[in-house]
């Protein structure tokens, strides 16, 4: 009787958390071009919003990011400076970024928009009339960016290489606990609203470019397979760096994607290309796996494509399929850590040998299902996406390489030796490494 009793009481419980539970719907059409002598895009943004939620908005908030590298009082340069990064808050006009030429209309109507009181980043619109429970509404506006210097964190540009996140203006979310508005950190994640995006980017002809969502352009498709192609043939890549002279002509790359939150987009003319497919565990299907990169670390990129396939794969056996149509992998410059993921596609920074470029992508790949599948509010319970995707990455680890030890791998063999350390396990260090972090922090 006491079993049937919890499972009755368990049933309502979760009944009545659905019963709150709601989810705003974010569907968004953009039109952007990249000026690459001036480090500059410009754009139109269709947003149709649907309040799911049981109340009728007033307002909304708005994260228009690319403000948090303007000037010296937003909360990303502040962080820094607090952390020991001067970089950003003494940085000069020209290696800063911003957004502007925002002249927001909803259902083609003028309204009200003010930025918030303490953050440039953010901006409220107050709406002609309140979006009722249950009804949809079309915002647009213009925007013109200024790409920062990638020397300060995600978005930024380094010469003709383009790394181009956080970039437009987007909903903050709205769920039972009220708006999520949060100026944009450099230690400090995301949270974004689920909708679909329908992307089209106009850059110079010789661009290659890693994107959120598939790729609508059957001709770029078809270059895309010829530089594969091309790169699965060289044995020599060679140290130029040097930026090709990008051609007069432009091009128009759409990209469609649905079920995401969020659009990131990677262009570099230099990239060499690689292609792969993986098959799925449980739903046997396919997914196209692709990966871009530079002379700089070519020789460890050559096998890239591997490392794609086993992070798909095994994350999808213990997680669930994948379930998208492709997922792409760029080599670039990125100043808030090791690589940063998006849906679709992930940047990675400089690795400096193979073992720990396979780690890196495996763990950024394995971000498209924690925080982006999960959907996470990740500024409140990072442990959701980096706590659980670390289990998983030390999981593939110790199952394709059993010697792995996540902490003492990279030490050299004197230093283990000398420290004792040459029979320790990973739940040996990680017990170990937890105890003593607790007692650093005055909690132990």
């Amino acid at each position: 009787m006491k079993n049937v009793t919890l499972g009755i009481l368990t049933l309502l419980c979760l009944n009545l958390s659905a019963q709150d539970y709601f989810q705003q719907e974010v569907n968004y059409t953009i039109d952007v071009e990249l000026d690459d002598e001036n480090h500059t895009l410009k754009g139109m943004e269709y947003i149709d919003y649907t309040n799911n939620s049981p109340n009728d908005l007033d307002f909304l908030w708005f994260h228009i990011w690319p403000n948090a590298y303007k000037d010296n009082s937003t909360a990303l340069f502040k962080q820094a400076l607090e952390l020991g990064d001067k970089k950003g808050y003494y940085s000069s006009e020209q290696e800063r970024g911003f957004i502007n030429g925002l002249n927001f209309k909803v259902n083609g109507e003028m309204i009200k928009w003010d930025y918030h009181p303490e953050h440039i980043d953010i901006c409220k619109l107050l709406l002609n009339k309140p979006l009722k429970a249950g009804e949809s509404i079309r915002i647009s506006t213009p925007f013109f960016v200024k790409i920062p210097d990638a020397k300060f964190s995600r978005l930024g540009h380094v010469d003709q290489s383009y790394m181009i996140t956080q970039w437009y203006p987007k909903p903050a979310v709205f769920d039972k606990d009220g708006w999520h508005e949060m100026p944009y950190l450099g230690m400090g994640e995301f949270y974004s609203e689920f909708g679909s995006f329908d992307v089209s980017i106009t850059l110079p002809s010789n661009y290659t470019v890693g994107a959120t969502g598939d790729l609508q352009n059957p001709e770029e498709i078809s270059r895309l397979n010829k530089l594969a192609k091309i790169t699965d043939t060289i044995s020599n890549f060679g140290e130029d760096m040097s930026f090709p002279v990008s051609d007069l002509s432009t091009k128009t790359l759409r990209y469609i994607q649905k079920d995401v939150h969020d659009f990131g987009w990677f262009a570099d003319k230099r990239y060499h290309v690689l292609k792969g497919e993986v098959k799925l565990p449980h739903s046997k299907g396919k997914v196209t796996l692709w990966t871009m990169f530079t002379n700089n670390e070519a020789d460890l990129w050559k096998n890239s494509i591997e490392y794609m396939h086993d992070a798909v794969y095994y994350y999808s056996l213990w997680n669930g399929d994948y379930p998208y149509k492709q997922c792409t992998a760029v080599d670039g410059t990125i100043s808030a850590g090791g690589g940063m993921e998006y849906p679709n596609v992930t940047v990675i920074g400089e690795s400096g040998n193979a073992k720990a470029l396979e780690e890196v992508i495996m763990h950024e790949v394995g971000h498209n299902w924690f925080y982006g599948m999960l959907g996470s509010n990740e500024r409140l319970h990072p442990w959701m996406d980096e706590g659980i995707n670390s289990h998983n990455e030390l999981r593939y680890m110790r199952r394709k390489y059993p010697e792995y030890n996540m902490l003492l791998g990279n030490l050299p063999k004197f230093i283990k030796k000398s420290l004792d350390l040459e029979d320790y396990s990973n739940k040996q260090i990680m017990g170990e490494m937890m105890y003593f972090m607790n007692a650093w922090t005055g909690k132990d």
